[in-house]
């Protein structure tokens, strides 16, 4: 698998940044939420606790995913700002 970054967006209203990427896998079934998260934080140099996948859309046939992540700048913004079930899918809480 491998992922191409399209869009970075700063919202520094929220103290993230929104990130929109493709994930090609070719032979291999849609990515898992902590492989792209190791992935995109090894390209942005960024920690994965600090990175929520947000939403992986696959489309029929073609064999990439296309990814919305946030990237908090801390762990604290994370919590006040995300949904509890987008952090229970992410494992960030139980």
């Amino acid at each position: 698998m491998d992922i191409k970054i399209l869009e970075r967006r700063e919202n520094k209203l929220l103290n993230r940044e929104e990130v929109y990427a493709i994930a090609n896998h070719r032979g291999e079934p849609t990515p898992k939420r902590e492989d792209i998260k190791k992935k995109v934080a090894a390209m942005i140099g960024k920690s994965e606790d600090l990175i929520v996948v947000l939403k992986i859309i696959s489309s029929y046939g073609l064999q990439r995913s296309k990814v919305i992540l946030h990237v908090y700048n801390s762990k604290e913004d994370m919590m006040k700002v995300e949904p509890k079930y987008i952090l229970k899918r992410n494992k960030i809480i139980q």
